[in-house]
């Protein structure tokens, strides 16, 4: 499972709330979410990014536990 399908939905909700002000970022967040499946295989950049929009501290409290 990718994840974009495991991103929160307040967390869903903040990125497309910033969408209209960022959307070549929001963008590249997007790409990358539906790329990967493993937290720590997220780069660097794009967690800081994520950081920006989210403010959790943790990459790891973006997302749902697999099931």
């Amino acid at each position: 499972m990718k994840l974009i399908d495991r991103l929160k939905k307040e967390y869903k909700d903040k990125l497309e709330l910033h969408n209209a002000s960022y959307p070549i970022l929001i963008g590249l967040i997007c790409l990358e979410l539906e790329e990967i499946t493993l937290v720590s295989s997220m780069r660097y950049g794009i967690w800081k990014d994520l950081y920006f929009f989210t403010g959790v501290q943790s990459p790891y409290d973006l997302f749902d536990e697999i099931k």
